[in-house]
Formats: C-alpha cells, sequence, structure tokens
C-alpha cells in the first residue's frame, strides 16, 4: 500500500465500528488497519479504494453498504 494511502482518509463500517474511540485500531473498508482519529466530513485526501468499497451496497464484512 502506498504511503498517499495510508495518510488518507479512510472509511469504514459503521456496524463493525459503531461508537470508535480515539486511538482505537480499525479496518477500513479497504484493509487497511490504521488509529482512528475522528470523523472528517471533508477530507483533503481519500483513500481511493475507500470511495469505490464505500459505494457498495454490501461491505465485504456482509453489513449493508451504501
Amino acid at each position: 500500500m502506498s504511503t498517499d494511502v495510508e495518510r488518507a482518509a479512510h472509511a469504514f463500517c459503521p456496524r463493525c465500528h459503531p461508537d470508535p474511540k480515539p486511538g482505537e485500531v480499525l479496518t477500513a473498508l479497504c484493509g487497511a488497519k490504521h488509529p482512528y482519529f475522528g470523523r472528517r466530513d471533508r477530507p483533503v485526501n481519500s483513500c481511493p479504494a475507500c470511495v469505490t468499497l464505500a459505494a457498495a451496497s454490501t461491505y465485504a464484512c456482509g453489513h449493508p453498504g451504501g
């Protein structure tokens, strides 16, 4: 995975991670694991893989997406 993607804002399943705490390690939709630093409404740099996966009707974990 490139450093650009690692520095990007990732998306995650809200059902797998309903109430993440700051610093908690989450698994993003693209599979990257990273600490949670809060939600960003308009990230400057979004993970392109997460953007694509977030639009899916079902996430890889089996929860409904969208």
